[in-house]
């Protein structure tokens, strides 16, 4: 999947927004056609971020110092065993 900013006016997809799309989710070759047609998911630049918004809170990714500290604890029980 891409994001590919427009260069024609399009109407926002999402449901009750009015807005001009800026921003076209292409997903690709082999991508989900079912989902959003051939064409793409068109977003105006508000209904993008209120999307990016629930990704995001769905979507939370972990923190490097855990990431470390769980490499460490792994290393120091393997040399225990």
């Amino acid at each position: 999947m891409e994001l590919i900013k427009l260069n024609v006016k399009s109407r926002c997809d999402m449901h009750l927004c009015r807005n001009t799309a800026e921003y076209r989710v292409s997903t690709g070759n082999g991508g989900l056609p079912h989902l959003f047609g051939n064409t793409g998911l068109y977003l105006c630049h508000d209904c993008l971020v209120k999307l990016y918004e629930a990704i995001g809170r769905e979507l939370v990714p972990k923190s490097p110092d855990n990431l470390i500290k769980k490499a460490v604890k792994r290393r120091e029980a393997d040399e225990k065993q």
